[in-house]
């Protein structure tokens, strides 16, 4: 018994010694490993190397078998993969997935130690805590025992750390402080990594997108301050380069009323010229041919990030990687929905396109869509400023300036040219009778056989209303000029619209330089005023005379006199009565136009009124005279005086204008129609009628059914007929002047005065006489039958104020 005794003492103090030198060599190992597992925290860069260098430490330092590590998504579900893993040593679980997971199933130490996010500790491969399968294959790879410990920073568990060994350990408190230590710092460390790797990409982006907002502000300025379209684009493919940093840019420009586009700018370094001179551009029913075609055909940015996949599609894809380019980045420009461009972009860099940048880049799009837009339409305005949009040729302003620079060279007396001016007679005819359409062909027609006829569109100018401009080598004939060319020309054949042949003539104006003018605006405004002198003549073609242009200067006074007149309310009325020639009592009153002109005085109406029909002017000085005529009209009836019309005249100008009709039916609304006696009478000339006769039938029966009466002016000067007096619903006939002052004594008056009167009492209509100066005029028309009569021998005319007196 004591020599048993004496033995397991001697054991035990042997043993001692071989037990502590274990426990130190335990230790020393693991503070190597720990010290490794510092240094490798300091030194890696990147979190594979850190995970890889730490699975080394352990088992070559730390004595084990096999040690793996993964790192999982902050939000891993019930079977996670790794986002990043590393392994070492010998016996892995499943060689196939060496870098991912190898937890195999639910109960197992990773993933428990994940979920309970404690350490796990398997000190028997076989203990039944653990799936079957794991236990199996952990015992067919050699191993005995096996702990998982989770990687746990800020309350998350980032992964987790598990070694193997093939010898059967107790883990004990130490070992495994030392593994939750490793696993601490290995947390920290992929922590910190994360934290300087999202750093160093927000820093990344910050100066991508500082490139992107600075191409932008580039592209934008450039926007503003350049006004042509081409050089706007070349601007913003060297912005693209050399602020945004891209790789490369090119211009694509799409080919009007084509499926196809072209480049024509291309900036950056040198990349292999892979792109086609015609690039088509699908409607979608087939594959795109390109990433550029793809970014025109749909209107949005397109982007490649990985040249090595075959979608999207790319031309040259093979030679643009070998040349180091990694993605390519395609901006449409669109105008309107319709793409007339693109902006292609090329890029070392392979990232992924980032949304930001992809919204910078698409507001660099629109902004040069919107550019390109702006200087279409204003391209499109300065267009209209100098050329016709319906002939294409050149207006006044820019003809004149192209004249004066033909005026420049040195002529020969023979060669000095001369501009002519010319208008297609009976142009508002054709659009009348054939449609404004039929008469817009005719301009078309004109101005191709005026520009073959000089030769040169530089030489031809289109005035509008159907006036058109040339200059030519000097005439032969002075007083001809180039009458009898343009009839054999332009003129000599006829024209064809819309299955009819027309036949077309001209009135023409010339002036001769130098002997009309020295510059190409005197030249041309001689030449018009030759042309309205021939127009108003009717020859065919008149050589500029000084008269002309007096003429031309007084009539162009007169009207700005005219229109100071209107503003300067220089517009009066005066009233000359209508006698009711049985009873002698005043039944209407005349309204006359005069004008009192501040410099001249009063003056005549023949004098100013073909002005203001001839400018248009006498649209608003009418309606002034209808509106003044009622306003008397209602002060006569509140001041009790007798019931009386007023009779104003109305010009064709006015009364082609369907404005005027609904004026005066608007102002048919506001007057009394149970007041016997009082209203409006509007006479009208028979040529104002017969320009749209059944027009003008509408629109006077419209002006009676208001409560108005129509009067026929001038009656017998024009084309009088019983045709027309048929067709008319007019309610007076008013004989005019010229006939009555040679009653009584000449026949041909009397009979026509007869006439007149006879044909107006079949048709039920009243007849006043005009001009009216002596008591044997009166005398006449009272015995004719006549019933109203007007002119002198009553009364001249009046201001309202005197007419209150008479009334």
């Amino acid at each position: 018994m004591s020599t048993n005794v004496s033995e397991t003492v001697a054991n035990f103090a042997h043993a001692l010694p071989i037990a502590a030198a274990d426990r130190l060599a335990r230790l020393r190992r693991q503070y190597r490993v720990l010290s490794a597992g510092n240094r490798t925290l300091i030194y890696s860069i990147r979190e594979p190397e850190l995970l890889t260098d730490v699975c080394r430490a352990l088992v070559n330092i730390g004595g084990y078998r096999f040690a793996w590590i993964g790192c999982f998504d902050a939000q891993a579900g019930s079977a996670p993969e790794p986002t990043v893993s590393a392994a070492w040593g010998s016996g892995a679980l499943d060689p196939s997935q060496f870098g991912g997971t190898h937890a195999l199933g639910d109960q197992t130490p990773a993933l428990r130690a994940m979920r309970e996010r404690a350490p796990q500790i398997v000190r028997e491969i076989d203990d039944g805590r653990w799936s079957t399968a794991w236990r199996a294959l952990a015992r067919q790879r050699g191993h005995v025992a096996a702990l998982a410990m989770p990687l746990l920073a800020d309350d998350q568990c980032l992964g987790v750390l598990e070694v193997y060994t093939d010898r059967s350990a107790d883990f004990e408190m130490s070992e495994v402080v030392l593994l939750n230590e490793i696993a601490a710092d290995l947390a920290f460390g992929v922590v910190t990594m994360r934290t300087r790797r999202e750093y160093e990409r927000q820093q990344t982006d910050i100066a991508l997108l500082t490139r992107v907002l600075k191409m932008q502000s580039a592209i934008n300025s450039a926007v503003l301050r350049i006004r042509n379209a081409n050089d706007l684009l070349a601007e913003a493919c060297r912005v693209a380069v050399e602020v945004g940093c891209y790789n490369s840019a090119a211009v694509w420009v799409v080919e009007p009323g084509a499926r196809y586009a072209r480049p024509i700018y291309r900036t950056g370094r040198q990349v292999p010229d892979v792109a086609p001179k015609r690039l088509p551009i699908g409607d979608g029913s087939e594959r795109d041919t390109s990433l550029t075609a793809r970014a025109m055909r749909t209107g949005e940015v397109s982007v490649c990030c990985d040249l090595t996949r075959s979608e999207p599609p790319l031309i040259g894809r093979e030679l643009l990687f070998a040349n180091g380019v990694r993605s390519v980045v395609a901006l449409p420009l669109m105008i309107d929905g319709v793409p007339v461009g693109a902006l292609t972009l090329t890029s070392r860099d392979s990232s992924q396109v980032r949304d930001v940048e992809l919204l910078l880049l698409q507001d660099i799009a629109v902004s040069l869509s919107f550019a390109l837009r702006s200087q279409q339409q204003a391209d499109a305005a300065e267009y209209l400023i100098h050329y016709d949009p319906l002939t294409g040729l050149a207006k006044r302003s820019l003809f004149c300036r192209r004249l004066d620079k033909m005026l420049l060279a040195h002529f020969n007396p023979e060669q000095a040219p001369t501009v002519t001016a010319l208008n297609i007679e009976h142009l508002n005819k054709f659009n009348h009778s054939f449609g404004r359409r039929f008469g817009d062909q005719l301009l078309q027609q004109v101005a191709q056989r005026l520009r073959h006829h000089v030769g040169d569109d530089e030489r031809v100018a289109d005035l509008g209303g159907g006036t058109f401009v040339l200059v030519e080598p000097g005439t032969t004939s002075a007083d001809r000029g180039f009458a009898l060319p343009l009839d054999k020309t332009v003129f000599a054949h006829a024209f064809l619209i819309e299955g009819r042949n027309v036949r077309v003539s001209c009135h023409s104006g010339l002036a001769r330089y130098p002997i009309d003018g020295e510059d190409g605006n005197t030249l041309v405004q001689k030449a018009e005023a030759a042309l309205k002198h021939a127009m108003e003549t009717g020859e065919p073609s008149l050589p500029y005379k000084l008269d002309m242009r007096r003429a031309m200067s007084e009539r162009l006074l007169l009207e700005h006199k005219l229109r100071e007149a209107i503003d300067g309310r220089q517009f009066e009325l005066a009233y000359q009565p209508q006698v009711n020639i049985q009873s002698g009592r005043i039944e209407s009153l005349e309204a006359l136009l005069r004008w009192n002109d501040p410099e001249h005085g009063l003056v005549m109406p023949a004098r100013f009124l073909p002005v203001l029909e001839s400018s248009g002017l006498i649209v608003p000085v009418g309606q002034w005279v209808v509106n003044r005529a009622l306003k008397d009209c209602r002060r006569w009836r509140r001041l009790g005086l007798r019931p009386l019309r007023v009779a104003v005249n109305v010009s064709a100008v006015q009364f082609r204008g369907r404005a005027f009709i609904d004026s005066m039916l608007n102002l048919a609304k506001d007057w009394p129609q149970d007041l016997d006696g009082y209203g409006i009478d509007l006479e009208i000339t028979e040529t104002a009628l017969l320009q749209d006769l059944d027009g003008a039938t509408r629109q006077l029966r419209e002006l009676r059914a208001a409560g108005m009466r129509i009067a026929l002016d001038d009656f017998g000067t024009g084309y009088s007929s019983l045709g027309l007096l048929s067709k008319l619903p007019v309610d007076l006939l008013k004989i005019d002047r010229s006939f009555i002052s040679g009653l009584p004594g000449d026949h041909t008056s009397m009979t026509l005065t007869r006439t007149i009167i006879g044909l107006a009492s079949a048709f039920g209509l009243l007849t006043v006489a005009e001009g009216v100066e002596t008591a044997e005029q009166f005398e006449l028309l009272r015995k004719l039958n006549c019933d109203q009569s007007q002119g002198y021998f009553h009364c001249p005319p009046l201001r309202a104020q005197e007419i209150d007196k008479i009334l």
